[in-house]
């Protein structure tokens, strides 16, 4: 139990990071400042986190799934993505 804690905060950390990197700060500051209100900003990116996360989940269960890893060029290529 502890294990799979420590593996969930842990993801959430590196998740974070992962969307405190600039260009993810530059994309989200340019579509948000595009809205005609603070609201409609903060739901869009709302949005658009909910759907990284998304993404995110289905390879994580698929991968579990499977019981396998994601080939590091793979990783590569998404990451380029």
């Amino acid at each position: 139990m502890i294990s799979s804690l420590s593996g969930i905060l842990f993801g959430l950390l590196l998740g974070a990071r992962h969307a405190l990197e600039p260009d993810h700060l530059a994309a989200i500051s340019i579509l948000s400042t595009e809205r005609p209100n603070v609201r409609s900003g903060a739901l869009l990116g709302s949005f658009w986190g909910a759907g990284h996360s998304a993404a995110l989940l289905v390879v994580a269960i698929a991968l579990a799934v499977l019981r396998t890893e994601m080939p590091p060029k793979l990783a590569d290529m998404f990451e380029l993505g």
